[in-house]
């Protein structure tokens, strides 16, 4: 299981967003559910949310 996850956290956690990616990861891993909403929903709304907030410099268009 290691080895199939290994190259996906390398691709997510060597370019831009990082933060982001670890957070959805975290939250989707947690089981966090509230209003009987699934885990994966709230782990891609707080990992936006989180990257938005935190990682400004992440969005700037890059030309």
């Amino acid at each position: 299981m290691f080895r199939a996850l290994l190259p996906a956290f390398v691709t997510a956690f060597s370019t831009r967003f990082t933060l982001g990616a670890l957070t959805t990861f975290v939250v989707t891993i947690s089981g966090f559910s509230t209003l009987n909403i699934h885990p994966a929903f709230w782990g891609l709304v707080i990992g936006y949310a989180i990257s938005r907030l935190l990682e400004p410099a992440d969005y700037a268009p890059t030309d």
